[in-house]
């Protein structure tokens, strides 16, 4: 067989013509000389990447589950499984091709060893280089089972995926089937391999949806932590997958979930899609039914392995749990930085995406990202840092510039930061801040502070929805608008307010620049409120 050779196989692999009469010569266009050609250089390319990983894995030290991951990413982006079928039918339709590729194999893994033998650092750049187009297969893929086609070489359909016996009979506890599900995608790669590669954790994700789908209705059982998602609980850990519902069975099934949020229910289902997080991910299900668990009566799954992993606290339990809190001899800054993107939903409606973060950097070198709606010196330090990882980092300056690094070494770019100051404490400022939301699907959101300068402030709120819904435009409110008048005072970054039902506490600064006693900009509960008049 003529081609081109590649350098990682000396001679060029068997000849699909093999056993074929009359196809020796090329006195006249002949397809499978084309055919021939086209199947040495995706040959070449699939068994010379799968023969490159497997001499690494051999080496002394090597990272076999990197290496493994990386095969298997560079399988899922070429449609390996595709070459193989391709490959399997050409070996039925030519006698003494499979003997043939044997023996062009042996060849191609002794060329491969003899190069990592002489260069063995090429090993280390091994992961990156099978992404490179020295290994791709899709353009050879297809022209070779285009010429296959023609002479009547078709593949054979692939295997359907293995039934789980048991999976669809029995109540399935999320941190079970976290534990059963993470084993079955550890058998395509690894959960830390698929968050660097794309490739990978899509491979992991589309092989548990083809294990899962055949499967029919599926039960879980959980905590029902929102009005469409559900996950386990044990103790301060939660199961690593959670259940999510996109579409209910009946009209009133969100909002019966709704109503179970904090308690324990069955969510049944059909899956049809899967997410790969790190670590865990989420089942998609559509045609829901929410059940009571007390009351669904229904067989439990026995016990086996569980996953679990740190379950965020809740805010109560991070104002309430013992431990040490940010001092403010503990904070170096606190930086704020916001991003806000006008979008269209899909109705056509108008909304404004706004990205807002709060960032208190501390003196010992660490920072945290300060999502919640109070001071964040009244949170639990430890259990912050212990839970809620994901909000911490660490930080440099650097020229002026101040870069975070998070634990998986990401790093992000504060250079578009603004500083956030608190208010004089004990002091009192006159005017009115206002903030509008507009969110998907027409909703809109009015807050506004109107302080007073003895002490006392007007808090209002309203909200209408005002945009396209099917064919029609609708302006309709989401009830009355709400005012509550309340004493407050400014300690630190919190905004006290002194109502008939006690105190509340709020995260509250201004932005560096301006005057203190009126500043343009106020950030309250994480959100920039500008001052009227402006």
């Amino acid at each position: 067989m003529q081609g081109k050779e590649r350098p990682d196989a000396p001679r060029p692999p068997p000849d699909p013509r093999a056993g074929r009469p009359g196809a020796g010569g090329r006195a006249h266009a002949d397809p499978l000389a084309d055919l021939s050609d086209s199947v040495t250089d995706l040959f070449s390319r699939a068994e010379s990447a799968r023969a490159h990983a497997r001499q690494c894995a051999g080496q002394t030290g090597a990272d076999r589950v990197a290496l493994g991951d990386a095969l298997a990413g560079w399988s899922h982006r070429n449609g390996a499984a595709d070459y193989d079928a391709l490959m399997a039918a050409l070996k039925d339709a030519a006698p003494g091709l499979a003997e043939q590729t044997e023996a062009a194999l042996a060849q191609i893994d002794a060329a491969v060893a003899q190069q990592i033998a002489a260069k063995p650092q090429l090993c280390a750049g091994l992961p990156e280089r099978l992404k490179s187009d020295e290994f791709a297969l899709r353009p050879a893929l297809r022209e070779t089972r285009r010429i296959a086609r023609g002479l009547g070489v078709r593949p054979a359909d692939p295997v359907s995926p293995r039934l789980e016996p048991g999976l669809a009979a029995v109540v399935q506890p999320l941190a079970q089937f976290s534990a059963w599900a993470s084993a079955a995608m550890a058998e395509i790669g690894s959960a830390p391999g698929a968050q660097s590669d794309p490739a990978l954790r899509n491979a992991r994700e589309e092989y548990l949806l083809a294990l899962l789908e055949p499967q029919g209705r599926l039960m879980f059982q959980g905590r029902v932590i929102s009005d469409s998602e559900l996950r386990e609980w044990r103790g301060d850990r939660q199961s690593s997958f959670a259940a999510s519902c996109r579409r209910f069975s009946d009209q009133d099934g969100q909002q019966r979930m709704a109503d179970l949020v904090g308690h324990t229910a069955v969510l049944t289902g059909k899956v049809y899609w899967v997410r790969d997080d790190a670590p865990g991910g989420v089942v998609g299900l559509r045609d829901c039914r929410i059940l009571d668990a007390a009351a669904a009566g229904l067989p439990l799954a026995g016990d086996g392995p569980v996953e679990l992993e740190p379950r965020p606290p809740e805010l109560a339990e991070l104002l309430a749990a013992p431990g040490p809190r940010i001092a403010p001899a503990d904070v170096d800054r606190v930086l704020y930085t916001a991003e806000f993107s006008p979008r269209l939903d899909g109705a056509g409606n108008g909304y404004l995406d706004r990205q807002e973060d709060i960032w208190v950097l501390l003196r010992d070198g660490t920072a945290m990202r300060h999502d919640w709606p109070v001071p964040f010196g009244d949170l639990a330090l430890d259990m912050s840092r212990a839970r809620e990882s994901q909000r911490w980092f660490t930080w440099v300056q650097r020229d002026g510039t101040v870069v975070l690094t998070a634990a998986d070494g990401t790093t992000l770019d504060l250079s578009r930061a603004e500083r956030l100051l608190p208010m004089p404490e004990g002091g009192t400022i006159s005017g009115r801040w206002a903030m509008t939301d507009i969110a998907m699907g027409g909703l809109r959101r009015d807050r506004s502070f109107d302080f007073a300068g003895d002490g006392t402030l007007l808090h209002g709120s309203d909200s209408f929805v005002g945009g396209r819904v099917g064919t029609s435009f609708i302006t309709s409110p989401l009830g009355p608008e709400q005012q509550t008048r309340s004493a407050y005072r400014f300690q630190g970054y919190a905004l006290i307010l002194i109502g008939p039902e006690g105190e509340e506490r709020h995260f509250a600064a201004r932005l560096a620049d301006g005057d203190p006693a009126a500043p343009d900009d106020l950030v309250i509960d994480g959100r920039v409120y500008w001052r009227d008049g402006k």
